[in-house]
């Protein structure tokens, strides 16, 4: 429904909404709109939970690492909403200094598989400018259904299908796993990293 809605409309800045209590999970859906190469920033909900759990995060060194601005907020009491909006204004005015575009690696081989699709679609004038080329190669990679029906209107799909049927094919003969489980590997791996650099979380005494 989100990719719909970004299919679909041009939304000034995207306001991500992000549980504190489940970082991992949710900072994977974050990686996708990193993919997507979109205006955004970080609302890191719960965080009442998050500190009373006695875990730390050092959200501003984590937001400089992505490359967008994280904003702690308690939606149920509306502790950091209005900072929310300020830092989502400085995003779309292009003042927030934190902002910056960076590439979550995929592994050299699927990278070379990324770069290839990336720049046939750069090359094709039919496809929309909705989202990143990166992002769409690396969804081709993934099979995913919607991506391939939205670049159905291209003169060079067929090519192109075939082009990732054969990268496909070379990394999986090589890596013996399906490329979908390596990127989301790759992926997990990346925010597995960044959060062993930013967060520190609460060791509780063990009483026998």
């Amino acid at each position: 429904v989100a990719r719909k809605y970004l299919v679909d409309e041009r939304p000034d800045a995207i306001l991500n909404i992000v549980d504190g209590t489940n970082l991992e999970r949710n900072l994977y859906l974050t990686t996708e709109l990193i993919d997507m190469d979109r205006s955004m920033v970080i609302a890191l909900n719960m965080y009442d939970e998050l500190k009373r759990s006695g875990s730390e995060l050092d959200y501003a060194m984590l937001g400089n690492m992505i490359g967008v601005p994280i904003v702690p907020t308690v939606s149920k009491t509306g502790v950091g909403i209005d900072q929310l909006f300020e830092k989502a204004i400085e995003v779309y005015e292009g003042r927030n200094a934190t902002v910056r575009h960076i590439h979550v690696s995929l592994g050299g081989d699927i990278e070379m598989s990324v770069s290839l699709l990336k720049d046939e679609l750069k090359k094709d004038r039919h496809v929309g400018q909705h989202f990143s080329p990166r992002y769409l190669a690396i969804k081709l990679l993934e099979r995913d259904g919607e991506v391939e029906e939205m670049l159905k209107v291209s003169p060079e799909f067929d090519r192109l299908i075939s082009l990732r049927n054969r990268e496909l094919k070379h990394i999986e003969l090589l890596r013996k796993e399906d490329v979908a489980s390596l990127i989301a590997n790759q992926k997990y791996g990346f925010i597995a990293g960044a959060l062993a650099e930013t967060m520190t979380e609460n060791e509780k005494d063990v009483t026998r």
